[in-house]
């Protein structure tokens, strides 16, 4: 693996597809034993996404200590590990769609059932396609996922949908890593994808 400094490791632009899988109450969705058409388990490429943003974060509680004049703050535990992911999609199909409503989709009538499946948790897989620098797969094992701002239908710019997807532990099925894997890979895996309508 390459280390700093190295101008290999720099991505001026970065790229990548994502795959949603649906958990089936306390069942994890089916992993792709490839990520190419036909071999993507229970996930979906959810076609694309301009932007994708992962943000990590913790709640400590500091402790300080009254012996002296200033409260010295000499203990600072983390009680608290949580992450989110901002993405945003730009292919109006009725599944992006039916999961921007928070709905249920009867695939048969393509008809969206609004706020009917506000309940429903997703596994989401990153792979990124960069065309310069290093590459990885990230995946994410358990979030809900709910609107992340208004879809404006009226308008003069391209129709987007922005999401928040929330991360839960999945203790259950890796209990030595329940939120993620982020792996870095050193050639880019993305050859042939699909995606829904």
């Amino acid at each position: 693996m390459t280390i700093p400094h190295s101008t290999s490791l720099y991505v001026p632009a970065g790229r990548g597809i994502m795959y949603v899988g649906p958990w089936v109450g306390t069942t994890p969705p089916t992993y792709p034993t490839a990520y190419e058409a036909g071999s993507l388990g229970d996930f979906v490429d959810i076609g694309n996404a301009p932007s994708f943003e992962i943000e990590p974060a913790t709640e400590n509680r500091p402790h300080y200590s009254s012996r002296e004049g200033i409260n010295l703050k000499d203990l600072n535990p983390i009680t608290t590990l949580e992450y989110s992911l901002n993405f945003t999609l730009d292919e109006v199909a009725a599944s992006n769609l039916n999961m921007f409503l928070l709905g249920t989709l009867d695939e048969a009538t393509r008809t969206i059932a609004g706020m009917q499946g506000a309940d429903k948790e997703y596994a989401i897989i990153f792979v990124s396609n960069n065309p310069i620098g290093p590459q990885s797969i990230a995946f994410f094992r358990r979030t809900t996922i709910k609107p992340n701002g208004p879809m404006q239908l009226i308008g003069d710019e391209y129709l987007t949908m922005s999401y928040l997807a929330e991360g839960l532990a999945d203790t259950a099925n890796h209990a030595s890593s329940p939120y993620f894997d982020y792996k870095m890979i050193t050639t880019t895996t993305t050859s042939t994808t699909t995606t829904t309508a």
